[in-house]
């Protein structure tokens, strides 16, 4: 079985580790806070990511990164896109010949507007060609309580990302394969700003109609965007679009979900970021795609209301006044070829 290396010992990173445990892969894991290691192997739980659920002896963790990348067969990045740079940065001298990536982060960079197949392109220049990019509905929990759950792993060379698929694949964690990179990874990361405006509309009490509705044209600009950045917008309709879309805008369980529910509350979007333990990424990812969005000339109301709220101090109420009040479009603008135009133009 492959060695399987985990850098990240978040609650994703940590859940993801005794899982391939689990399957017989000996599994190591990188932690960036100092003390962790020792604490879970104290208590042989992460009390401080993932409290109440085991660790086995067999996972390793440590601080140390080179000694965490040895002998690794397959590398699983699970850190916030805001340190994938430089993680891999540090990681690149210590990665064996040949390693697989897959990379669970659901983000982009705010600085840069990369993706985190850009920036392993740039950081890791012998080694991204191996890289693939998981993304789909997946909470920790879920994944720690051993609940079935299901992915997709998207790399440019679909036989790569099979190669990774049969490594995780399991009757309780499914693989698909695809070779949508921009589909899988804008999926995964712009489902975490539309989470946002399901929080506060639920928190608002909008009702479910508002949610819905919400989740649906959120999955609109996702395949709107994705359409301009060479996305396959079919892969929208998939787990990493409305897979991973209808299980963060639902659940309390969402981080995002949680930073909108507090906007609600009337509570300062950086106040409830800063408070939190485990990164809000919907919060950094809707600045990034602000600008992405300007860039690649697509309309995406629902995102720049979140931008508005998180990053200008933008009123909430007023925000979802606005969003009601926009001119009336067609369903499908942008998406795809028109067949057909309005009278008035559309």
């Amino acid at each position: 079985m492959p060695n399987v290396s985990v850098l990240g010992a978040g609650a994703f990173g940590t859940a993801l580790a005794v899982y391939c445990s689990e399957l017989g892969h000996q599994t190591r894991v990188w932690a960036y806070d100092e003390g962790l290691p020792e604490r879970i192997a104290a208590v042989h739980e992460n009390v401080v990511y993932l409290p109440g659920f085991p660790v086995p002896d067999d996972v390793l963790f440590t601080n140390e990164l080179a000694g965490a990348l040895r002998g690794a067969e397959l590398v699983l990045l699970a850190v916030p896109s805001g340190f994938m740079r430089s993680v891999t940065e540090q990681a690149a001298p210590h990665l064996p010949r040949g390693v697989l990536f897959a990379s669970t982060t659901k983000g982009i960079e705010r600085d840069t507007l990369a993706f985190m197949s850009d920036i392993l392109a740039e950081t890791l220049p012998d080694h991204a060609g191996h890289a693939t990019y998981l993304s789909g509905p997946s909470f920790a929990k879920d994944i720690a309580s051993r609940l079935p759950a299901q992915v997709t792993l998207a790399a440019p060379d679909i036989d790569l990302a099979r190669r990774v698929q049969a490594i995780l694949h399991s009757p309780r964690f499914r693989v698909y394969a695809s070779d949508d990179v921009v589909g899988v990874q804008l999926g995964g990361a712009l489902k975490n700003v539309i989470a946002v405006a399901c929080g506060a509309t639920h928190g608002l009490g909008l009702g479910a109609s508002a949610v819905a509705s919400l989740m649906t044209r959120g999955l609109a600009e996702m395949a709107r965007l994705g359409v301009a950045l060479g996305a396959n917008p079919l892969t929208f309709l998939g787990l990493a679009g409305v897979g991973d879309l209808t299980l963060t805008c639902t659940s309390k369980l969402s981080r995002n979900f949680q930073l909108g529910l507090q906007l609600a509350a009337g509570k300062p979007a950086q106040e409830v970021v800063a408070s939190q333990k485990a990164v809000a990424e919907g919060y950094h990812t809707a600045a990034a795609v602000h600008s992405l969005a300007q860039r690649a000339k697509v309309d995406m109301p629902i995102s720049e209301s979140v931008y508005r709220v998180c990053h200008e101090g933008a009123v909430l109420a007023d925000e979802a006044t606005r969003l009601m009040g926009r001119e009336r479009k067609d369903e499908l603008a942008g998406i795809f070829l028109a067949t057909a135009k309005r009278p008035d133009g559309g």
